[in-house]
């Protein structure tokens, strides 16, 4: 199920459920990233997992797989009714979704399904226990017993599947929680197949530095990098291994560059405004560039290959 992503990238350093933190000396923050190794799989009728994000022995959410069967009046015969919804279990937690208001059973909660990239951040729609229900749907499906699952019927509000969609491969929860007083946001990372039969869960990340946002899929600290106002006029870019400065202020600048884990790998100051830094003994993958001067700084995400 992993992809080539940089998510299956970290995921292989770990044969077993592993917490990775990768801590930027460049910027505040950080994001606490578990994968998990095997996925966790729930086909029904009764499978549930409760879910730690922040793995402080207190669990925030359980999700379950759940199906029943029963005899409908409307038409005699039996249907079978197949669930994959979640549990808000503790205060203070928050999920991305949606409401509807429907005639008999008030208010419905329904988790959307992020995609990579999207921000997670104080102005998606955050719903919780406090707002009436504490169980958010992801998939719903009925049929009735009779040939092979006749009568489908699907949820239209259900992001995971519905008419339009029959399955969601690498969707993400989003999930707003506390620590003590302060706010976190994280993702949890799913799928949803055969037609709203089964739910994988993945991996899933948090920003440990409160009231951050963090991007769906994102193991890194780059919201919080991108956050900080580049108060120093440059450019920055990389061409294979090696990495080009521009920039008119490049007296008394520094120049850090950091990879992954926030280890320092080059720091120097500029000596002209057309600086090249080869990173041939660096191996490839996503650095973050800083420039400093008086207070002032500038940072951006280059990519050597």
């Amino acid at each position: 199920m992993k992809n080539t992503s940089l998510i299956k990238r970290l995921a292989s350093y770990s044969l077993f459920s592993t917490t990775f933190i990768f801590i930027h000396n460049c910027a505040v923050g950080e994001v606490i990233y578990t994968d998990l190794e095997p996925d966790i799989f729930l086909t029904g009728p009764y499978d549930l997992y409760l879910f730690d994000i922040d793995n402080s022995g207190t669990n925030e959410l359980r999700f379950n797989n759940f199906s029943w069967t029963y005899f409908s009046y409307t038409n005699f015969s039996y249907k079978t009714r197949q669930n994959i919804f979640f549990s808000v279990i503790e205060d203070g937690v928050s999920i991305a979704g949606l409401k509807d208001f429907t005639y008999y059973s008030g208010k419905n909660y329904y988790a959307s399904a992020l995609a990579s990239g999207q921000l997670i951040n104080e102005n998606n729609h955050w719903y919780n226990a406090t707002d009436g229900n504490s169980e958010f749907v992801m998939a719903a499906r009925t049929y009735i017993n009779v040939g092979a699952g006749t009568g489908t019927l699907t949820c239209s509000n259900c992001a995971w599947y519905n008419e339009s969609v029959s399955e969601t491969i690498n969707g993400y929860l989003g999930i707003k929680f506390n620590i003590g007083e302060d706010v976190h946001y994280g993702w949890i990372r799913c799928d949803v197949l055969d037609e709203g039969r089964t739910l994988i869960i993945k991996d899933y990340a948090y920003e440990s530095e409160p009231d951050n946002p963090i991007v769906a899929g994102d193991t890194v600290h780059y919201v919080g990098i991108n956050s900080i106002e580049n108060t120093i006029e440059a450019t920055v870019y990389s061409f294979g291994m090696d990495i080009y400065i521009l920039t008119e202020t490049f007296k008394n600048t520094e120049v850090i560059i950091c990879d992954l884990k926030g280890q320092e790998v080059v720091r120097k100051l500029l000596h002209s405004k057309n600086e090249l830094i080869n990173m041939g003994n660096n191996p490839a993958g996503m650095y973050l560039v800083t420039l400093l001067n008086e207070g002032k700084r500038y940072n951006k995400k280059v990519f050597i290959e």
